[in-house]
């Protein structure tokens, strides 16, 4: 009995060590990989940073913000993405964790140079990939550079930047997104553009910091046809469908005075003018405005007023946006997503057209509306004297 309960306890003994895990990786054998970098090398081949955190130094009192001591950056050249990736990992004492990692930094110079398609098939088909990460093209510098700079609020530049894009309301920018404009016919990609600009963060010092300065736009091979400024890409971005609120200052009629709105509620819709003219189209775009701001000498709390002020928006916002629009068919690729559009209401047009589509963009007639509803003039009528 007594020899039978021993056997039964070292069969189990057995059974259980047999079924541990034996490649399992605790979190401190793990390097936490925050942002990514891909920069031209002049050789023809890829040169792939990765910017790691250092958690030991991330605590409540570990190092103020921006310590360079938080994070790492290491690099390293390849053929391609994996090859520069296992690169990197012979130098590192902890296992590379690419899941975390919250941005894709791309210099303008790789996008010239390179076909950006060709970093598809790691970020796709690798599954330690979440492709919720952000890309970013890095103008007038090195990728690289960017992952090295401090930021005076946030502890990692890939972070800052993240936030940057999200409290300016922009949104489908991730590496997921790329692929799926990448793989349509009828729509082409919008790139947020950073750009490192020197800022005089306190009396004493002057320091570099990667800033939100516009928007590429890119064609069907993902080369920059050209680049918007920060009011031409916030317009091509509610144009697009991807931003979710912006703000507004508009003169008023004979200079006297200038208007401030937040626009909340960003919506766009996409028409044709009618059922069988698939060349002449109407995109209107729809938000909510809240005035924040007036040294107009109106009342706003006078109905006639309020009328006004919002047919004067409306008619400033559509004259904005459609010189916008006009400059981006200039140049070709359709980022508004109007070609999935003719794709979806005229597809048997759709299959003669969709070939060379930049190009036929051009001669499409597109037509910008605005339909902005004034919700609120603020707690206070007519402005102080």
């Amino acid at each position: 009995m007594i020899r039978g309960i021993l056997l039964s306890c070292v069969f189990l003994i057995l059974i259980l060590s047999s079924t541990s895990c034996a490649d399992f990786v605790e979190p401190n054998q793990l390097a936490f990989v925050i942002g990514g970098a891909i920069d031209h090398a002049e050789d023809g081949s890829i040169e792939v940073s990765y910017q790691i955190v250092i958690p030991s130094q991330l605590s409540s009192k570990g190092g103020s913000s921006g310590d360079s001591d938080s994070f790492v950056v290491m690099s390293a050249k390849g053929k391609d993405v994996f090859e520069a990736s296992e690169k990197i990992q012979i130098k590192m004492s902890r296992r590379l964790l690419t899941s975390h990692r919250v941005t894709m930094a791309i210099s303008e110079e790789y996008f010239n140079k390179n076909d950006v398609s060709k970093l598809f098939d790691k970020l796709s088909r690798d599954p330690a990939n979440n492709l919720r990460d952000i890309v970013l093209l890095i103008k007038g510098g090195s990728a690289k550079e960017f992952l090295m700079l401090k930021h005076p609020m946030e502890r990692l530049s890939s972070i800052a930047a993240g936030k940057e894009l999200q409290i300016n309301g922009l949104r489908k920018f991730t590496s997921r997104q790329l692929i799926v404009d990448y793989l349509s016919e009828g729509i082409r990609s919008l790139v947020p553009v950073l750009q490192v600009k020197n800022f005089k963060t306190s009396r004493k010092n002057t320091n570099p910091i990667a800033v939100l300065s516009g928007i590429a736009v890119l064609n069907k091979k993902l080369k920059v046809k050209g680049l918007l400024n920060e009011d031409e890409g916030s317009g091509a971005i509610w144009m697009s469908g991807k931003g979710t609120f912006k703000g507004v200052t508009i003169p008023w009629k004979n200079g006297k005075g200038i208007l401030s709105f937040r626009l909340t509620h960003l919506q766009r819709r996409i028409n044709s003018y009618s059922r069988n003219d698939s060349k002449r189209i109407v995109l209107t775009v729809k938000a909510q405005a809240y005035l924040l701001d007036n040294t107009t000498p109106l009342d706003t709390t006078d109905v006639d007023n309020k009328i006004e002020i919002q047919k004067y928006v409306n008619e400033q916002i559509q004259k904005e946006l459609q010189l916008t629009m006009d400059k981006v068919q200039q140049w070709g690729p359709d980022v508004f997503g109007i070609g999935e559009h003719l794709h979806r209401k005229y597809p048997y047009w759709w299959k003669s057209q969709k070939d060379d589509w930049d190009e036929k963009f051009k001669n499409i007639e597109v037509t910008v509306k605005a339909d902005i509803l004034l919700r609120s003039t603020g707690a206070t009528g007519a402005p102080l004297k």
